[in-house]
């Protein structure tokens, strides 16, 4: 334990003094021209003035001994780690300049936004990179709809996928996304207001890539490519003309990375407020920050430990189906008869060569006949066949007389209570 030294500061002791001296001199001579009450008065004065000074001097520290500055503890935040995160999109035709982007939607439990993929120069491919700090996410897409009003099948080929955000890995993960186009005249309403709606949900909760001139360019591409497309209903054609009056393309970004936690440990920290005086009731120990104990220079000093703030409860997530209608090609085979050409005897000619008569009648022929011989004549004749150019069937065929149907079926499964899918 060290125990303070209450002896007063030589040198303290000795300006005060030296003051009250040299003022006591100055006023002896003023005094020597004035009355002697006067003087009495005026010492009286610089005594008093001189105790005071001591006192001021004693309570300013002037006699206490040397301390040593306080430590300042300072509460440090804590930035998460980023690693640059890869996004490959990919499609087999009809994605390009004109067509609006390929959104992911990137989930966690910290952050939840949307992050745009436009395709490159050449088309139907694009990439891009987004920084995520550690942790575990869930990516899915957003189809695009392009300039014919065709869009694409991305939950079959490229599936929602959950990655691993590790800042020590050796190799930062990335995300590819393969997409199968759907041909305009295959792509239906419902899908249409499906891409639509997720379309208003990425602009809204996106980060740079989804606002300002980016975004208002987004929803100008989706208005113009849903009206081309032939199975867009009127309503849905004027869901995407007002989609940029529900949405604020100049709001403020989507937070990617979870916000910096305050580190409040104050371990290895150490209060070295030696001789300073306790602001409680009845205390000047040094050091001390109790009511009534003695202070020990050098003490360990510590905050009140924070409540803890109730964890919250793990969220369960409630799988729903969501589903989608497609065009579906169902077959009918049938028996397609071949037809051809031929000639085809229709007929027999009686030619009378004696006169040159024809008949095609063989009575007739006959009378004739008897005709000729009562004349002298002979009476013969020959017979030819009559032909004609007919159109026969030849043989046949099988043909698929099929059709296509509407069929509903589940595109992906869903969270209805936090949006994230499987």
């Amino acid at each position: 334990m060290f125990k303070h030294n209450t002896s007063p500061d030589k040198s303290g002791i000795h300006n005060v003094t030296q003051k009250v001296s040299q003022n006591i001199a100055k006023a002896r001579t003023w005094a020597g021209s004035h009355k002697p009450q006067t003087i009495a008065i005026i010492v009286g004065v610089i005594l008093a003035v001189g105790a005071i000074g001591v006192g001021v001097a004693y309570s300013a520290g002037a006699f206490a001994p040397q301390t040593k500055p306080a430590t300042t503890i300072v509460d440090k935040s804590t930035e998460e780690e980023t690693v640059d995160v890869t996004l490959n999109v990919t499609a087999d035709n009809g994605w390009d300049e004109n067509s609006t982007p390929a959104i992911a939607h990137i989930e966690s439990n910290d952050v939840d936004f949307y992050h745009a993929v436009t395709p490159d120069a050449e088309g139907n491919k694009g990439t891009s990179t987004v920084a995520l700090a550690e942790g575990d996410y869930t990516v899915s897409f957003v189809s695009p709809v392009n300039s014919d009003g065709s869009a694409f099948d991305i939950y079959d080929t490229g599936a929602p996928v959950d990655i691993t955000v590790d800042a020590d890995a050796k190799t930062a993960p990335a995300v590819n996304c393969p997409m199968a186009q759907i041909p305009a005249d295959q792509v239906t309403d419902e899908m249409l207001q499906d891409i639509i709606d997720q379309t208003k949900d990425a602009v809204e909760n996106g980060d740079e890539t989804l606002k300002g001139d980016a975004g208002t360019d987004i929803l100008d591409k989706l208005e113009g490519n849903v009206a081309q497309n032939p199975n867009a209903s009127d309503e849905t054609k004027q869901e995407a003309t007002d989609a940029d009056k529900e949405v604020d393309v100049n709001d403020e970004p989507a937070q990617t990375t979870p916000p910096a936690t305050t580190d409040n440990s104050n371990t290895g920290s150490q209060s070295s407020n030696t001789g300073n005086q306790s602001t409680s009731t009845g205390s000047s120990n040094p050091g001390s920050t109790s009511t009534g104990n003695s202070g020990n220079s050098g003490s360990t000093s510590s905050k009140p430990s924070q409540p803890s703030q109730p964890s919250k409860p793990a969220h369960t997530h409630n799988w729903v189906n969501h589903t989608a209608t497609r065009q579906v090609w169902v077959s009918n085979w049938v028996d397609v008869p071949d037809y051809g050409t031929q000639q085809v005897q229709t007929g027999t000619r009686f030619v009378f060569s004696e006169d040159g008569y024809t008949t095609t009648s063989l009575s007739d022929a006959k009378a004739h006949a008897v005709a000729l011989v009562k004349q002298g004549y002979v009476g013969n004749y020959h017979t030819e066949a009559i032909y004609e150019t007919q159109t026969v069937q030849t043989g046949s065929h099988k043909e698929d007389h099929g059709s296509y149907k509407t069929e509903t079926y589940v595109d992906y499964v869903y969270c209805s209570s936090c949006g994230a899918r499987q």
